[in-house]
C-alpha cells in the first residue's frame, strides 16, 4: 500500500501543468486531495468529481485558513507567472500569499509545506557548478519574487516543516513554456535558441519533478532545506531540435548581439510602460552560458534522481502531442 494512502493533502495550482500532474498522482497513490483554485473548471477531466475542490484565489487569504483545515501536507504550486503584467501583483501572489498561506498551515498542524520556487532565482551564470548554496541574483519579476518567497516561507514556518523545491525547466504532456511553445515556434520557422546553442538548457520531465515532490513532503532530513531538481544539462541546440524535428522543421538560432540589443531594448520599453520586464540584457545569459546544476543534495538527502531519461521524456512528450494532434503523426 503506498505511504499516501487515506493522508489529506491540499495542493494549490492543481489546474496548471505542474500541480494538475502532481494531483493525478497523489490520487493514484490513494490520498484524499483537496485543491484550491480560483477557475474550478479549469481543471482537467481526470480530476472531476475526484478531488474536495475549493474555490479560492491567492490574493485573497481569508480562503487558506479553511484550504489547510485537517490536511497533513499542503503542495503550493500556485504562482504568479506574468499575468496581472504588474510588479505589485507579482510579489503579491508570489510573496505575501505565500506568507500568509505558510501561516494558515502553521496555525491549522499541517505536518508539512512544500513550497515551488524555481532555478531561475540563481539568476544567469556563465560557466561553473550551480549548487542550493550558490548566490541568489535574480534579474527579472518572477525571479525576484520566487527568490523572496522562499525566505517569507521559511520566517512564517514556526513549527511548521517547510521544504522548498527549486525545478528547472519542466516539460511534457500539457507543459506550455518548455513543450508547446518550442514546438509552435519551430512550426512557424522563428528563432528558437541564441548564439550557437551550445548553451545548456535544464530541463526536467514532469514525472521526475513529481517523484521529488513527493519525497520531499515524506523524507524527514528535507525539513527545513531547499532542492535544485533537474534531469541534467542539456544544449539548447538539442533541447529545442528535439521539438523541430518533431515538427518536422530545424531549429534557428539568433546571433547573440541582436538578441542582446532586442532584450535591451525590449526592457526599456517595459519600464516606460511601468511593467516588470519578461526579458533583460542579463537574462540572455540563462540560454548562452554553460553552467551545470548540481543535483547531489536532492539524491542525498531525498534519495532522488531522475527515474525517466530525456530520450525517453522526449518519446512520451511526442506521444502527447500527436494524440493533442499538435504535431503529425510519423
Amino acid at each position: 500500500m503506498s505511504e499516501w494512502a487515506g493522508r489529506r493533502v491540499l495542493v494549490t495550482g492543481a489546474s496548471g501543468f505542474i500541480g494538475s500532474h502532481l494531483t493525478q498522482r497523489l490520487i493514484d497513490d490513494g490520498a484524499s486531495v483537496r485543491v484550491l483554485v480560483r477557475h474550478p473548471g479549469k481543471l482537467i477531466a481526470a480530476l472531476r468529481d475526484r478531488v474536495e475542490v475549493m474555490t479560492g484565489d491567492l490574493l485573497h487569504p481569508d480562503c487558506f485558513a479553511p484550504a489547510t483545515r485537517d490536511i497533513d501536507t499542503v503542495f503550493h504550486v500556485a504562482a504568479w507567472l506574468g499575468r496581472p503584467a504588474r510588479y505589485d501583483a507579482a510579489y503579491a501572489i508570489n510573496v505575501t500569499a505565500t506568507r500568509r498561506l505558510v501561516q494558515a498551515a502553521r496555525a491549522n498542524g499541517v505536518r508539512r509545506l512544500v513550497h515551488t520556487s524555481s532555478i531561475a532565482v540563481y539568476g544567469p551564470v556563465a560557466e561553473g557548478v550551480v549548487t542550493e548554496d550558490s548566490p541568489q541574483r535574480p534579474v527579472y519579476a518572477y525571479a525576484e519574487t520566487k527568490s523572496l518567497s522562499e525566505r517569507a516561507a521559511l520566517d512564517a514556518a514556526g513549527q511548521l516543516e517547510v521544504t522548498i523545491l527549486r525545478p528547472a525547466m519542466v516539460y511534457g504532456p500539457r507543459s506550455s513554456a518548455w513543450t508547446i511553445t518550442p514546438v509552435r515556434l519551430a512550426q512557424r520557422r522563428l528563432p528558437v535558441f541564441i548564439g550557437s546553442g551550445r548553451g545548456f538548457s535544464h530541463p526536467v520531465y514532469v514525472d521526475n519533478l513529481i517523484d521529488a515532490y513527493l519525497l520531499a513532503a515524506a523524507q524527514p532530513p528535507a525539513a527545513g532545506e531547499a532542492f535544485t531538481i533537474s534531469d541534467g544539462d542539456v544544449e539548447w541546440r538539442d533541447f529545442f531540435g528535439r521539438y523541430a524535428r518533431l515538427a518536422g522543421r530545424r531549429a534557428y538560432g539568433v546571433p547573440v548581439m541582436p538578441a542582446q540589443i532586442g532584450a535591451s531594448i525590449l526592457a526599456l520599453v517595459f519600464k516606460a510602460m511601468r511593467r516588470p520586464s519578461v526579458i533583460s540584457r542579463a537574462a540572455v545569459g540563462f540560454i548562452t552560458g554553460r553552467a551545470r546544476l548540481s543535483t547531489a543534495k536532492a539524491q542525498r538527502l531525498l534519495g532522488w534522481s531522475p527515474r525517466i531519461s530525456f530520450d525517453e521524456g522526449m518519446r512520451r512528450t511526442a506521444r502527447w502531442l500527436k494524440e493533442t494532434g499538435m504535431i503529425r503523426a510519423a
